[in-house]
C-alpha cells in the first residue's frame, strides 16, 4: 500500500510541476511574484515524493531479499567468466574448461563435501558427453585443447 501512495503522490507532485513550470513559462519568476512560491511547493512535493518512493522500495526490497546469499551468485558469475576467458584464451580446451566449470559450480552450488568424488564424476562424464555428441554426431567443432580426443 505505501508503494501506491507514494506513486500517487510522485505523479501527482509532477503533474503539479509541471503545472508551475509552464505557468512560469507565460508570465516569467519574480522574487517576489505570484509564480515562485508554486514552484517552491511542489518542486519540494516531489522531492519528499520522491524520497518516500524510495524508502518504500527499499523497504520491500530488504524483506524480499532477506536471508540471501549474495556470494553465491557473484562467485558464480566469477566462476562463469572465467570459464570463457579459458576457452578463448588459452589450450586447455574445451573438455578440461568444462569439466572444471562444472565442478566449480556444484561446488559452490552443492551442501556438503561428502559428494566431491561424486561431482567430480559428473563433471567429466558431461563434459567428454557434450564433447562427444557435438564433434561426433553433429559435426560442430569444439576446442579440443591438450587432450586427444
Amino acid at each position: 500500500m505505501p508503494k501506491i501512495a507514494a506513486g500517487v503522490l510522485l505523479l501527482a507532485g509532477i503533474g503539479l510541476f509541471t503545472q508551475a513550470v509552464l505557468a512560469v513559462d507565460e508570465r516569467g519568476v519574480e522574487l517576489g511574484g505570484p509564480t515562485l512560491a508554486p514552484l517552491i511547493v511542489t518542486g519540494l512535493w516531489v522531492a519528499v515524493a520522491a524520497a518516500y518512493a524510495l524508502q518504500a522500495f527499499r523497504a520491500e526490497i530488504s524483506q524480499i531479499t532477506e536471508g540471501v546469499r549474495w556470494w553465491t551468485p557473484l562467485l558464480l558469475l566469477g566462476i562463469l567468466i572465467g570459464y570463457a576467458c579459458v576457452l578463448k584464451y588459452t589450450v586447455v580446451g574445451y573438455v578440461l574448461a568444462t569439466a572444471a566449470f562444472y565442478f566449480g559450480a556444484a561446488r559452490l552450488l552443492g551442501k556438503g563435501r561428502e559428494r566431491i568424488t561424486r561431482d567430480a564424476i559428473v563433471a567429466i562424464g558431461l563434459s567428454v558427453g557434450i564433447y562427444l555428441v557435438f564433434t561426433r554426431l553433429l559435426g560442430i567443432g569444439l576446442p579440443s585443447g591438450v587432450l586427444p580426443l
